[in-house]
């Protein structure tokens, strides 16, 4: 009755544990993963569609609306590169960091509370920002994390980021 399965936050090793399974009957359709520009997962991202595995980002914004966000938190709604891709194509940050991951063949999931966003959020396809635009995507690798997996802390494969 399987039609597709998934997982989310496997690393490589995790996720090629997985698929070398010899009993493994249905190969996981998609890996959702955090990923934005400050975490850009390209490895695991790469690794997943060389394996014919569709990746999900969830907060693709890079930011966090979490209850444990402090305010000294990145914030790339606020970096000016940007801020300077979203003026040159008169979107809004949000919809270049969609756009961004669109580019790289991972669906953005973002959380949107109001109507207006989550319409913007639907205005990511009309527009492909230059190159400079996934070079600055790239270029952050800051590695920092927005979901807190500590309540995973006891269990025997963490920790997820590392391969």
């Amino acid at each position: 009755m399987v039609k597709d399965t998934g997982v989310s936050n496997f690393n490589c090793k995790q996720t090629d544990q997985l698929l070398s399974k010899p009993d493994l009957r249905h190969k996981p359709a998609n890996h959702q993963i955090e990923s934005h520009p400050g975490l850009p997962q390209e490895e695991l991202t790469e690794f997943c569609q060389s394996k014919g595995i569709s990746v999900t980002a969830c907060c693709p914004l890079g930011v966090s609306s979490w209850p444990w966000s402090k305010p000294e938190d990145i914030c790339l709604f606020d970096d000016p590169q940007v801020k300077e891709i979203a003026l040159k194509y008169n979107k809004t940050t949000a919809q270049v960091l969609m756009q961004l991951q669109i580019r790289r063949n991972v669906s953005p999931i973002p959380k949107s509370v109001t109507p207006h966003h989550s319409e913007e959020n639907f205005k990511v396809v009309d527009f492909e920002s230059a190159k400079e635009g996934m070079e600055t995507f790239l270029a952050f690798k800051k590695q920092y994390c927005i979901c807190a997996l500590s309540k995973c802390k006891n269990r025997k494969d963490y920790p997820f980021l590392e391969d």
